[in-house]
């Protein structure tokens, strides 16, 4: 069994408004702020043919439901930025959202994309990059609960070149026998987050067929465990960032 995301979150500069009065509260944009700011995001969204070897879908009705995590929910609550990053909803002070899913062209990828745009006011953009930080580097955050989900072996991870600045972190979380893993990627550039969140599910027992399997000469094909760390694919990256470059000229 093999299981394979890759979660993309951000939010546009095209998008950008004043900054959240800082208080600590969360605050919900006017109506007619969040019909503009979907609109522009809706424009800077990858569609297909952006990404080669890649068809693209909008989230569905489902995914529209579920929302981040109360306050509360998340203990201890400074861990709270690293669980909104798994999400495809938007986190409190965004004005909009919206989101669509990548599955590989190719029958024997497993992966599939959830790309989820988010517009911000520059100043909350930034203080996100900064509480998001914060939050991969506390020890307080190495395990972390969020409702019926515990997650651990929280790691900072080596952020790439891009934007005005970026983050990565890994975790992951169990599920019965298998370990759902995430490694999450948040650039931002401008007023602009984008977190690219890519997932696998070790399953042990698939991982120890395929070491039966390579030992016995079974081709690489035909193995289906999934056993090394997920990685965000460089492709979607550029991808989007250069589609969101593209949006903010128009």
């Amino acid at each position: 069994m093999a299981v394979s995301t890759v979660a993309v979150l951000g939010l546009t500069a095209a998008c950008s408004g004043s900054g959240g009065g800082g208080d600590g509260k969360d605050e919900k944009p006017g109506r007619a702020d969040t019909t503009s700011a979907t609109a522009k995001l809706e424009k800077a969204a990858l569609a297909s043919g952006d990404v080669k070897k890649y068809k693209v879908a909008k989230e569905s009705g489902e995914a529209k439901g579920k929302g981040v995590p109360p306050a509360g929910r998340v203990n201890p609550a400074e861990c709270r930025p690293l669980s909104e990053m798994l999400t495809a909803a938007a986190p409190p002070k965004s004005k909009a959202h919206v989101s669509r899913t990548l599955s590989s062209t190719d029958v024997a990828e497993t992966t599939t994309t959830e790309v989820v745009l988010l517009a911000y006011g520059q100043a909350d953009a930034e203080n996100a990059m900064d509480t998001l930080r914060t939050a991969t580097k506390s020890k307080k955050c190495a395990t972390f609960g969020d409702g019926g989900h515990r997650y651990i072996g929280v790691r900072p991870q080596p952020a790439p070149v891009g934007g005005d600045e970026a983050v990565s972190y890994k975790l992951a979380s169990r599920a019965g026998e298998f370990l759902d893993r995430d490694r999450v990627t948040v650039v931002r550039s401008g007023s602009t987050l984008m977190a690219f969140r890519a997932s696998n599910v070790f399953d042990p027992e698939s991982a120890k067929s395929d070491e039966e399997g390579e030992a016995a000469g079974l081709p690489e094909k035909f193995r289906d465990g999934v056993t090394a760390d997920p990685k965000v694919a460089d492709a979607i990256v550029d991808a989007q960032l250069a589609k969101l470059a593209e949006a903010g000229k128009r």
